[in-house]
């Protein structure tokens, strides 16, 4: 089968936040087995929902990650979602960037590479939840213990080799007071003035953050954001329970985050507030020389990627490269089948100078 068959069936099956989530597993697991990968499945006992972890041979020494699942279908689609609709030379469907095009990619070069010529074996992983709460990378990561040496993650990036992404962390804080009327306050006990007493502080404390440059990163600077400030019933009342989220997106963990976590404490002392970490997610670069071999393959030159995919929950050698154009969560969402076959070509080659019998 080629990309775009596989991507055809890929996109005909509803995997928004995973409702089919066992059809998919099922299509990728019938597609690998008779190539003869060994294919697991595994389930998580909370969610229902499953990872897939396929693998060919001894030592694999390149995997290729993806996620199955999709975003809801946003206002203003023209074509059937759940239809592979093509036209100018795109092909047209939901997830058909995001990220099915990617996997379609990798699993057609898998099924157009004689395995049998191959000295080092490959593996396959596919994950759910990709687009909340990165709970299929989490099931992943805390049970498979040795990934291969170099792991290509298929998400789109316009056959960019993306190389690095900033980390993630996210807080939640909570801020109590003392509930009066307005004209009778505490001193010190109205949680939202201590809510508006930290993010000041911590404000100071984004610009010196700024003062140590990244350039590897297109805003090359640490930055947090104040996401939600939730506090207050009414306009004459003193408020006892203010919630603030913040998220910062660190360009060096091992420097950064140590900086974060005591401009953090230190900005709480006096006011009355608690946190909670919900996410953190280390940054990454990769400088290996396989950075090179994909530069080479696309034409394009390594640069960071713009968010948070699941390449930032394990370590080792890894590349996001997947095709494009970037349309994802859009309306009409697509790619250029000239890209997706160029994919297909570029995954086919590094299985070949990783796993052949003369290997890269």
């Amino acid at each position: 089968m080629t990309a775009k068959e596989i991507l055809k069936d890929l996109v005909a099956i509803n995997t928004i936040a995973d409702r089919d989530n066992t059809s998919v597993m099922d299509y990728i697991e019938n597609f690998f087995a008779p190539l003869g990968l060994t294919v697991e499945r595994r389930k998580n006992n909370d969610t229902g929902k499953e990872i897939l972890i396929a693998r060919y041979g001894e030592e694999p020494a390149i995997g290729f990650l993806g996620h199955t699942d999709t975003v809801d279908i946003t206002d203003g689609w023209t074509t059937d979602p759940f239809t592979l609709t093509e036209a100018d030379g795109n092909l047209y469907g939901l997830g058909a960037c995001d990220m099915k095009g990617g996997i379609a990619a990798f699993m057609a070069a898998i099924a157009e590479t004689d395995l049998s010529t191959l000295s080092k074996g490959l593996a396959v992983y596919c994950t759910y939840d990709e687009e909340i709460l990165f709970q299929g990378i989490k099931d992943l990561v805390e049970t498979e213990t040795a990934f291969p040496p170099h792991v290509l993650v298929a998400e789109p990036t316009d056959l960019i080799p993306m190389t690095g992404s900033k980390g993630l962390l996210e807080y939640i804080f909570t801020f109590t007071g003392v509930t009066t009327h307005s004209s009778t306050p505490i001193d010190g006990k109205s949680s939202n003035k201590n809510a508006v007493r930290f993010l000041n502080r911590m404000m100071d404390f984004e610009e010196e953050l700024r003062k140590t440059p990244s350039p590897f990163f297109g805003v090359p600077y640490p930055t947090m954001n104040i996401g939600i400030i939730d506090g207050g019933t009414s306009i004459n009342k003193v408020p006892d329970k203010t919630t603030v989220y913040l998220d910062f997106r660190i360009c060096d963990s091992p420097r950064e985050y140590p900086l974060i976590r005591a401009a953090v404490d230190q900005a709480l002392e006096g006011l009355d507030g608690t946190y909670v970490i919900i996410n953190d997610i280390p940054s990454f670069r990769n400088d290996s020389s396989l950075v090179c071999e994909y530069e080479a393959l696309t034409g394009k030159e390594g640069q960071p990627f713009f968010g948070i995919t699941e390449a930032s929950f394990f370590e080792g050698d890894r590349i996001i490269l997947g095709p494009g154009p970037m349309t994802a969560h859009q309306a009409n969402e697509h790619i250029c089948e000239a890209d997706l076959e160029r994919t297909t070509e570029i995954y086919q080659e590094m299985i070949k100078k990783l796993c052949g019998r003369q290997p890269f």
